[in-house]
């Protein structure tokens, strides 16, 4: 065999085995690049087609996760497929086309999880509920969410202390619209319980959230808490009672 012949088969054999390389990273290599408050028992499988057993975020047991990659995406600079996650008290889906940055989309994410410190300890102590979520599509840019379509809901909500009280059922609705001021609307509505809610939830970038809307007590003991609780504002002339909300999330 010549010199050129013998060079021709090493380059050959070497680019199949980078690609072969390429195909079936494991994904236990990457452990070391996922971020801080994210953990795994243990990772398995190939980078493009792996698992995540025990996935721990910031403390809370979630389950495990399992997800498939586009190699080709890659190639591209960016993360195209899907993940799910199941757990005893979690389940979620979502499909998604990023770049690594973290611009891009988000498709047919649905996710449901209780609101309990049992699960994630940030969350309120004296609070109950179960969140779901079913957006059709998220569009996320410059590390914040852009637009919305589809419902989050948070079902059975209630305070378990120092004095139990059940608030009911609420969800909103994001119809998916882009505004020229980068803000996120969604429409909220109450889905049964003591309270009538209506009003409009703003998501503004990079992480502030403000409702503007009305709150009824349904009951002479609900009137009584939103008495008691927004002794500040007064209702107007429909017995609907100003109910502001801001923060960051």
């Amino acid at each position: 065999m010549t010199r050129g012949r013998l060079a021709l088969t090493a380059i050959a054999g070497l680019a199949v085995f980078l690609a072969v390389l390429f195909f079936y990273l494991p994904a236990s290599w990457f452990r070391s690049y996922l971020p801080p408050p994210a953990a795994c028992t243990d990772i398995g499988g190939p980078v493009w087609a792996g698992e995540c057993i025990g996935l721990a975020v910031q403390g809370a047991r979630l389950g495990d996760a399992t997800w498939n990659l586009a190699a080709r995406g890659a190639l591209r600079g960016r993360l195209v497929g899907d993940a799910d996650l199941r757990g005893a008290l979690a389940q979620a889906h979502a499909e998604f086309d990023l770049s690594f940055k973290g611009a891009g989309e988000l498709r047919n994410i649905k996710a449901r999880f209780p609101l309990d410190p049992a699960f994630l300890p940030q969350f309120p102590p004296d609070q109950r509920g179960q969140i779901s979520v079913d957006l059709k599509r998220a569009v996320m840019a410059n590390r914040s969410v852009a637009q919305l379509e589809g419902s989050i809901e948070l079902r059975d909500f209630r305070q378990v202390t120092p004095r139990p009280i059940e608030f009911g059922s609420y969800r909103v609705t994001f119809d998916g619209k882009a505004q020229p001021d980068g803000k996120v609307l969604g429409q909220v509505t109450d889905v049964g319980g003591p309270f009538r809610i209506e009003g409009t939830l703003v998501l503004t970038p990079p992480n502030k959230y403000e409702f503007q809307g009305f709150i009824t007590g349904r009951t002479a003991d609900a009137e009584r808490f939103i008495r008691q609780e927004i002794p500040y504002a007064r209702p107007d002339a429909s017995g609907r009672t100003p109910f502001p909300i801001e923060g960051t999330y």
